[in-house]
């Protein structure tokens, strides 16, 4: 019985290929060959790169570039972090590379970057970015390939501090 509700659980807690974006599946079809930091940053780099291109066609396509030139870039209120949050899984961090796939539940703000805080190996705070464009309903990832957070119990201390969106104004 418990071993059922566990497998259960857990088929609800990955994405089915639907919900999969497209770093994931990239980085799903460079299978690790390496155990080297750099290899494996330069994998997701890449894999990033591409995926914001495609993003950028697809906002292209649907008309949506208008209404982002025009927009306006702000963080995210309490509330809409918090919507955020609790509305995706949390963040993974291998291999020194942060990521965090969020779907974009606002119908008017795309997703454009975060603010990551962590502590390095003098336990000293440092504060790392990523971008990305994640239009409303689409799901995405925010990439940091070089998070060296420190130590492993410090890893505690990494926080997701903000998010910024662009609010788009109304459609013509």
């Amino acid at each position: 019985m418990i071993r059922g509700t566990l497998v259960s659980g857990l088929l609800l807690l990955t994405p089915t290929a639907a919900q999969a974006d497209c770093v994931a599946a990239c980085m799903r079809d460079a299978p690790l060959a390496s155990q080297d930091h750099f290899v494996r940053a330069d994998a997701v780099r890449r894999c990033r790169d591409g995926c914001e291109r495609e993003m950028r066609g697809k906002i292209a396509s649907s008309g949506l570039d208008e209404r982002l030139r025009s927009c306006e870039r702000r963080d995210l209120t309490l509330p809409e972090f918090r919507q955020l949050r609790g509305a995706n899984p949390s963040w993974q961090q291998q291999f020194n590379i942060f990521t965090w796939q969020v779907t974009n539940r606002f119908e008017d703000l795309v997703l454009t970057g975060l603010e990551v805080t962590t502590q390095d190996l003098n336990l000293s705070t440092v504060t790392l970015s990523a971008a990305a464009l994640i239009p409303p309903g689409e799901t995405g990832t925010f990439v940091i390939p070089d998070f060296f957070d420190g130590y492993p119990a410090v890893r505690y201390a990494t926080k997701v501090e903000r998010v910024t969106a662009c609010a788009l104004p109304p459609a013509p």
